[in-house]
């Protein structure tokens, strides 16, 4: 019997063994695998790039050979036809879609990041909104060549307003000026971005009468773009970049803590409080839901409504600007497992 005993400890004590030895091979192994970087660039920190912050917090890149540098602005340089010296960029779509025109070169749109406006309209006094509260008001907005000026305009003229004939627009107000000429009584509304809005109104300076981007209105305010000199150089990068992105907003919509988490970690402590307001609201309009690319007839819109505002130089087609490929492969191959999934038969996970 004690002989038993002896004989089954000891296979017990080998299986473990043999466990950890294959544990430890296994992570020797894919340290020694080549980890390829990519620098991302972002205009400034933003919680539309939440999705961004979830998969890194994660590890959804890491954890397949991706290492991601992000870089700010202009630190990232550019080179002589003004294309950003990086492999990604997270860009307004307005903005992309101008250098486009100008520059064919420019790098493509392979992933939407945020698929809603992200600004508000802030009112002098609090009331019942309808976009026809707006006729013959003045409006202190966004410049047109950007996403959110383009989204305010789009918005004004699919409710039967014409921007600076039914309405007044101020749009080439400095961005330190806008709040104290709004103040002042320049205007009856403001655009303003998420935070700036919602510390506005806790400041007392008048009272959030819509968001600009809604549920039902496909205009996005992040677009992902990616160089053609890596797409043709690290095609297998870039497919794991779009999957960690996409992952990332699949999980957001079913586990919202994860983008709390993130936020708090990649934003600004000092704005926490409206920041975890602001995640609510975005949440609540769709703004990460996960989606297969740009599709051609969102793409369109944005077209339509830089041409009629006047803000498109020349012509850019679908075929050339967005590659769809790699969300689509990440939509047919990345799956949401619920937590209580996750980490069952890490023994058959650990031999196989």
């Amino acid at each position: 019997m004690r002989k038993r005993t002896l004989i089954l400890t000891l296979v017990i004590v080998i299986g473990f063994l043999l466990g950890i030895s294959l544990l430890v091979s296994k992570v020797l192994l894919k340290e020694k695998e080549p980890i390829i970087t990519l620098t991302v660039v972002e205009d400034e920190p933003s919680l539309l790039h939440l999705p961004l912050y979830v998969a890194l917090q994660q590890g959804y890149f890491e954890g397949q050979g991706i290492r991601v540098r992000l870089a700010q602005g202009t630190r990232a340089g550019s080179n002589d036809e003004g294309i950003p010296n990086a492999d990604v960029v997270f860009t307004d779509p307005v903005a992309f879609l101008f250098h486009k025109a100008v520059r064919p070169a420019a790098p493509v749109i392979v992933t939407t990041v945020a698929g809603h406006d992200g600004t508000f309209l802030l009112a002098k006094e609090k009331e019942d909104f309808s976009w026809n509260n707006l006729k013959e008001k003045r409006v202190i907005s966004f410049p047109p060549e950007t996403g959110p000026g383009l989204a305010l305009d789009k918005k004004l003229r699919d409710n039967g307003l014409t921007p600076f004939r039914d309405t007044g627009i101020y749009h080439r107000i400095p961005q330190d000026l806008r709040l104290g000429a709004f103040k002042s009584g320049t205007a009856d509304y403001i655009q303003l971005a998420g935070i700036q809005a919602l510390t506005a109104e806790q400041d007392g300076t008048g009272f959030i009468a819509t968001p600009v981007g809604d549920r039902e209105d496909a205009f996005p305010a992040v677009l992902c773009a990616v160089s053609r000199e890596t797409i043709n150089k690290q095609p297998q990068a870039v497919q794991i970049f779009v999957n960690g992105l996409y992952k990332a907003q699949l999980y957001m919509a079913r586990e919202p803590e994860l983008g709390l988490k993130a936020a708090h970690k990649f934003l600004s402590k000092n704005e926490r409080q409206q920041t975890d307001s602001l995640l609510e609201q975005y949440v609540a309009m769709g703004m990460w839901q996960p989606l297969p690319g740009l599709d051609e007839k969102t793409f369109g819109a944005l077209v339509q409504a830089m041409e009629v505002s006047g803000q498109l130089p020349a012509p850019v087609k679908f075929s050339s600007t967005v590659n769809n490929d790699y969300a689509r492969q990440a939509a047919e191959t990345v799956q949401y497992i619920p937590p209580e999934e996750r980490d069952k038969n890490w023994l058959q996970k650990l031999f196989s």
